[in-house]
């Protein structure tokens, strides 16, 4: 009974690889770089800590996972996630076209 319960599974797995599979891939879309074109319109911000009342948990960029500290230059993506600017030019030119956090292509327009 166990062995069929765990054939189930493994079957079922199968079929959902075979399927996903068969689907364009957001990684091969990710894997090329973003034109640096693209990348120096999206707008920087200098970033200035909340107010002390404000209860905000400590901001970090997800790539390099610093803290974000007063006057840091931030770039903002079209999903309007933000992270240092150097961190995500080096993402978006070098490596992915894709947000780090959302997976979205900064190419498209429809963001």
């Amino acid at each position: 009974m166990l062995a069929e319960a765990l054939f189930e599974v493994l079957d079922e797995i199968h079929q959902q690889s075979v399927v996903l599979s068969s689907q364009p891939s957001v990684s091969s879309i990710g894997s090329t770089p973003a034109p640096k074109e693209v990348v120096e319109c999206m707008p920087v911000k200098i970033y200035t800590k909340p107010h002390k009342n404000q209860s905000e948990e400590s901001a970090q960029c997800y790539i390099c996972l610093v803290e974000y500290e007063e006057r840091d230059l931030m770039r903002i993506l079209p999903c309007h996630h933000e992270f240092h600017r150097t961190c995500i030019d080096k993402w978006l030119k070098e490596f992915h076209r894709v947000c780090p956090l959302c997976r979205g292509d900064v190419c498209r327009s429809d963001l």
